[in-house]
């Protein structure tokens, strides 16, 4: 390994995207740093060696993180031998609050610099976890708007960056000519499916989904459909009950989805925000198990779950949550925006506001910068 290290650890999907980014752009600036990771595939393509892959490590609900106890002892175990034998240089955090938080403690008893890159969204619940953020950070680099004046009020080292999904798409229209259509041309409407990025919320999301548009077809005769399917994530069980030649089933291409679809119905989740950079019409749905529902209520402390409308700090993207995102519920809000014009346009607009407050372009080149600044 070179001279200086860095670990980063993100945990789940989104985590990878962006940390991916970030290691490119600090290779870029420090070609010979080593790099160490808990991440996925994008992170190992960037140059980290990654010490657990996210397929692991990618579970949320409080009754999921329970039944993997055993798991996460043993990646907590295995990462803290990792450290005391690489002693990196500075630590880098994506997210991932319930271990990451942990991690920051940890490796502040060793005298181990930590960034947190991509903060926990303890504005929204578990507000009491920025007193450990403030304890055990030097540096929090914010990605909404909101967060910077939010961490600094209560005592952090917080600067807001912009959000790395403004050059991800950015970058993705630049570069995208005219790609072979997902669905065949002149079909309409095409509609997305993207029922979250592990496999819980795949169970809990893409019934309904499907559903949903199995009964809008019967509206709409040429109706397509493409089902979004992250990574790792086994969907053969509704392949084989939904055999429709209209649904087609894709991996690797979210943006091309999302860019194409006339309508997206959405997990809860970073994907939302893409559809909200993109400016295509979405609605987002999010159900858990019951439990887990519950406890949720009980913490969390923003009124709204898409990130659209809590930058907006308005609803401007329709949310359906837990008995609400039902069959008809969806149907109903999905024909709305398929055939009001003013409606459909309404929301285009909302979308364009959100991502003027997003930033410039060039966030991954200012984070990598301020990190090696503090290494």
């Amino acid at each position: 390994m070179s001279s200086k290290h860095i670990f980063i650890s993100a945990g789940e999907l989104s985590g990878d995207l962006h940390g991916g980014r970030l290691i490119a752009e600090i290779r870029h600036l420090q070609p010979d740093i080593g790099i160490s990771a808990i991440g996925g595939d994008v992170m190992a393509r960037a140059g980290a060696e990654l010490l657990y892959h996210i397929r692991e490590t990618s579970f949320m609900g409080f009754v999921e993180i329970i039944r993997h106890l055993p798991f996460i002892y043993t990646l907590w175990k295995q990462t803290l031998k990792h450290i005391d034998m690489y002693r990196p240089d500075l630590a880098v955090l994506i997210d991932y609050p319930g271990f990451n938080l942990r991690l920051a403690k940890a490796l502040t008893k060793r005298q181990i610099p930590v960034v947190y890159y991509i903060s926990p969204q303890v504005w929204a619940w578990h507000q009491a976890r920025v007193k450990k953020i403030r304890k055990y950070t030097r540096l929090v680099l914010c990605i909404l708007p909101f967060e910077e004046k939010w961490l600094k009020s209560h005592g952090v080292n917080a600067h807001f960056v912009g959000h790395p999904l403004i050059d991800q798409i950015s970058q993705t229209i630049s570069t995208a000519d005219t790609p072979k259509k997902v669905v065949p041309a002149g079909t309409e409407p095409f509609i997305g499916l993207f029922p979250g990025s592990r496999q819980q919320e795949v169970r809990h999301h893409l019934p309904v989904m499907l559903e949903a548009v199995i009964q809008l077809k019967t509206r709409h005769s040429d109706l397509q459909v493409a089902v979004s399917v992250a990574p790792d994530i086994n969907t053969s069980v509704y392949e084989s009950n939904f055999q429709h030649e209209w649904i087609h089933w894709l991996q690797n291409s979210n943006h091309q989805v999302i860019r194409e679809a006339d309508l997206l119905i959405m997990s809860s989740g970073t994907a939302t925000l893409e559809a909200t950079l993109f400016g295509t019409p979405l609605i987002v749905i999010y159900r858990l198990s019951h439990l887990s529902y519950l406890l949720g209520k009980f913490l969390i402390k923003v009124p709204y779950i898409s990130l659209a409308n809590l930058i907006a700090n308005r609803r401007g993207i329709t949310e359906l949550i837990q008995r609400a995102a039902n069959l008809d519920n969806i149907v109903t809000e999905a024909e709305k925006l398929l055939s009001d014009r003013h409606y459909r346009d309404k929301m285009i607009k909302f979308m364009s506001g959100v991502r003027q407050k997003l930033g410039k372009p060039g966030t991954s080149k200012r984070a990598a910068r301020m990190i090696l600044d503090l290494m």
